[in-house]
This record gives C-alpha cells, structure tokens and sequence, in this order.
C-alpha cells in the first residue's frame, strides 16, 4: 500500500506541474473545441505519467470501499483514490471556470460594442429635426382629430345643444394648439421647410374651417 501510495504521489506532483502549466501560460481553452484538443493534451499527458503496472493501482482502488474513500479524505490521508480525485476535480474546476471566464468576457465585449454603437447613433442636422417635427404634428392631426371632426359633424344630430358646442369649442381650440406648434418650428433659411409648414398649416386651417361652416349651419 505505501509503494503505491508513493507512485500516486509522484503521479499527482508530474500532473499538478502539467496543470500548472496550462494556468501559467494561459493555455486554457477558449471554446469548446479548444477544450476538445485541451483535454486530449491532458489526457496524453496523464497516461506518461502512468506506469506499466497500473494493475497494483487498480486494485487498490477496486478495494477502496467509498466509507473508507470518505474517512481518508476526512482525515487528509493521501492514498490512490483521494489523489485521483482531487486532481480530477480541480483539473475539471480550473478547465470549466477558464471557460466560463472567457464566456463572461465575450458578453461583456459584445455588451459594450452594443452600447457604443448607440452612442454613435448619428445626430439630426436642424432641418432634419425640423422635417420630422412638422411631419409628427400632420400625423397626429390626420390621425388623431380629423376622424373625431368626421364623426362629430355626421351624428351631431344625436348629441344636445350643449354638447355640440362642447365639442366644436374643443376641436377648434385642438387645432389651434397644433398651429402654435408649427409656428414654433424652427425653419429660418430653408424653402422646402417653409413649404411644408404651410402646406400643414393649411391642412389644419381647411378642418376649422368646415367646423365654422358646420356651426353656420347648425345655427348655434
């Protein structure tokens, strides 16, 4: 038992430097197909280091029942089966939190290219911001009152004379709104700005007129 309890021991210190080696000169894998070509290097290694009568060792370990396995490593005792594994174990832990490092270091590379990449997003010139304010305040009037304006002039028959000039108070002051909106757009030196305003200016003016129209109408 002592005999070879004392070739494990030369076993563990030949694998412990090859381990350590792997560590110093941060050959541990990246990938899992570097783990793949790691661990047949180790694996090469470990059988150098086995002597040709491994028979003795088998059966030594054959023999160790596992409350002795448990008492031995207890007791810090050094015999085949603890040896064997402790280094199984901490080759396995340094392999797989190598990986799991390199894993975590990917993420985060990815995760500050992404944030970079926001960063860099490309700022609008002051007629673009200018384009998209005018074209947000049309979309909002075309979408949001000019359906309201439609339905309001076709059933207001079904509504009270208070309600319906509720409501032609409400859409017009609405309106107005969006023009003091567009009166605030800045589009000083531009034509083609100027040109849009007024379209949608229009556009919206057209609406309060048919609402003055309808109050004409409607006598109230």
């Amino acid at each position: 038992m002592d005999q070879v309890t004392s070739h494990f021991n030369q076993i563990r210190d030949k694998i412990g430097a090859s381990v350590q080696t792997y560590v110093d000169t941060d050959k541990l894998p990246n990938s899992f197909q570097e783990f793949q070509q790691t661990a047949g290097l180790y694996l090469n290694n470990l059988k150098e280091t086995i002597p040709e009568n491994i028979e003795k060792y088998y059966t030594v370990l054959k023999n160790t029942s596992k409350d002795e396995i448990l008492n031995d490593i207890t007791q810090l005792k050094v015999t085949p089966a603890t040896v064997t594994l402790s280094i199984t174990t901490i080759a396995t832990v340094l392999l797989v939190s190598r990986l799991l490092a390199q894993s975590s270091d990917d993420e985060g590379s990815k995760s500050k290219k992404k944030n970079s990449k926001k960063k860099q997003k490309k700022k609008l010139s002051r007629a673009q911001k200018a384009n998209k304010e005018i074209q947000q305040i049309l979309d909002f009037v075309e979408e949001k009152y000019v359906p309201e304006i439609d339905e309001y002039l076709e059933n207001y028959s079904k509504l009270d004379s208070e309600k319906i000039q509720y409501t032609y108070n409400y859409f017009q002051e609405m309106l107005l709104k969006e023009l003091m909106k567009l009166d605030g757009v800045d589009v000083s030196g531009n034509e083609v700005l100027r040109d849009n305003r007024k379209k949608v200016i229009k556009f919206i003016q057209d609406h309060q007129a048919r609402l003055d129209k309808f109050k004409k109408e409607a006598k109230f």
